[in-house]
């Protein structure tokens, strides 16, 4: 009995790994492979430690989890069946082999490569919008949800680059803070919405509540963050 439980503990274990590790993997492997082949694509990966990473590395970390718990109270108030995980001892698990791993391989390719790539011939706005949608599109295991979920997922994935963006702003496109802030991210879903991942409107609350602080930066920044940058990386 002892050595069926461990091996059906050890099985949740490896599949939890499989679902968030490896496709989560891809984008760092497309990104060493695209610099290995074309030497002008080649963009540096920032690992700056200062002062201003130690801030927005902490705001990084806090502000995914708080919109998700907005979401989350939303979503409980207007009568949706959504609880918190109960049982969170496989998070620790689940954080150190998949949620961490998992945010550094998307990071990677994401903001640390198509991110200032996009912005060589475009706006940090239209490049975080650009690089939102194919965040949001990368995640096709959701594409079962239907329409109205893909919608929601969008407009958050989109949201949520654009907060990122400016975040990263004279960061040198810190992996550090991305890494958080993806991490975050995970957090808040594995805690607050792992239960109610395919409610198509839980997760449309949650890309309203992300589309307004995106917004808001996108009016308050004006055309700092519209402007092209001829080539030029600002952050």
């Amino acid at each position: 009995m002892v050595t069926a439980l461990l091996a059906t503990m050890q099985e949740k274990i490896n599949l939890d790994f499989e679902i968030i590790v490896l496709p989560q993997l891809a984008p760092a492997i497309g990104f060493l492979i695209i610099i290995l082949l074309f030497r002008d694509l080649r963009v540096p990966i920032g690992f700056d430690f200062n002062k201003g990473i130690v801030v927005k590395s902490i705001f990084a970390l806090g502000l995914p989890f708080l919109l998700v718990s907005i979401a989350f109270v939303i979503g409980q108030v207007i009568g949706l069946e959504i609880k918190m995980t109960k049982d969170l001892s496989p998070l620790l698990t689940v954080m150190l082999i998949g949620i961490i791993l998992g945010s550094i391989g998307e990071e990677i390719g994401w903001r640390s490569f198509l991110q200032p790539t996009f912005e060589k011939n475009n706006s940090a706005l239209v490049a975080s919008i650009i690089v939102g949608l194919i965040w949001g599109l990368w995640h096709i295991g959701h594409y079962k949800n239907g329409i109205l979920f893909m919608v929601g997922f969008l407009i958050f994935t989109i949201s949520a680059s654009i907060i990122l963006a400016w975040i990263l702003r004279d960061t040198r496109y810190s992996i550090i803070i991305s890494v958080l802030f993806h991490t975050s991210i995970n957090i808040g879903f594995f805690v607050l919405f792992k239960n109610s991942l395919t409610d198509s409107k839980l997760i449309i609350i949650n890309g309203m509540v992300w589309m307004i602080p995106a917004i808001g930066i996108v009016l308050m920044t004006g055309y700092d963050l519209i402007k092209k940058k001829n080539g030029t990386h600002s952050y």
